[in-house]
């Protein structure tokens, strides 16, 4: 069975409606260093913003961060659950598209996206509102060879699936339609997995659950390599 694409809107609000599977694959990468989140809020912090949008809140540990840095934060994302975690933490959150964001021209400093703008159908279309919003974008993805190791493993060619949507690869080239200037930060990293966390991982993937029961028995752990990077992109003022 051939898998969805990563920006297909009903797949994605259906892994978000709650948020056991995020979780899941969160906790793989809890102890990796360096971790993408940190190196996000301090180039957030680095912009010295007043107010920030983070577009995609998940549930809402970043934008309470941001809000315990004494930051004026709206968080925006297109699942009701999300929104509810989020606002549960205290901070100003709300359903919306990063496609069609309900906000003016210049509403903030800076926006902020981790982990998500794969998920966006009409990517250009998502730029050109962050833009619109924010003199600064904070985005947060990965490359294509994320994981390839474990990947390979179930014959997914992440390669191959990946060409249009936000990666590490093409991401400058995306951003810069939109943005003056774009600087990325590489973060590559490793972590040892059994067999079992594998399967547990896949079966926890957005678009290939479908394959964890390809994952072999094996002993021991295999390491993982992690493709990451930070982009910070901004406009003129």
């Amino acid at each position: 069975m051939k898998a969805r694409p990563q920006n297909d809107p009903e797949l994605v609000r259906s892994e978000y409606a709650d948020e056991s599977r995020f979780l899941a694959r969160f906790s793989i990468w809890a102890n990796r260093e360096p971790k993408p989140p940190d190196v996000a809020f301090d180039e957030v912090l680095a912009l010295r913003p007043r107010r920030v949008l983070e577009v995609g809140c998940g549930t809402g540990g970043f934008a309470a961060r941001l809000v315990g840095a004494g930051l004026d934060v709206v968080a925006v994302d297109q699942s009701e659950r999300m929104v509810e975690l989020t606002r549960r933490l205290g901070v100003d959150a709300q359903v919306g598209d990063v496609q069609d964001l309900p906000f003016a021209d210049g509403a903030f400093d800076v926006a902020v996206a981790n982990f998500m703008l794969y998920h966006v159908p009409d990517l250009d279309r998502g730029l050109a509102e962050l833009a619109r919003v924010a003199r600064a974008l904070v985005a947060t993805t990965n490359g294509r060879a994320h994981m390839q190791e474990m990947w390979q493993l179930v014959g997914r060619d992440r390669w191959t699936e990946t060409a249009d949507i936000f990666m590490v690869e093409n991401g400058v080239g995306y951003l810069s339609q939109h943005f003056d200037s774009v600087r990325a930060i590489e973060l590559p990293a490793a972590i040892e997995m059994t067999s079992e966390d594998m399967r547990r991982y896949v079966a926890n993937s957005v678009a290939h659950r479908q394959l964890a029961d390809r994952v072999p028995d094996f002993d021991g752990t295999r390491t993982v390599t992690a493709s990451t990077a930070v982009f910070t992109a901004s406009n003129a003022a």
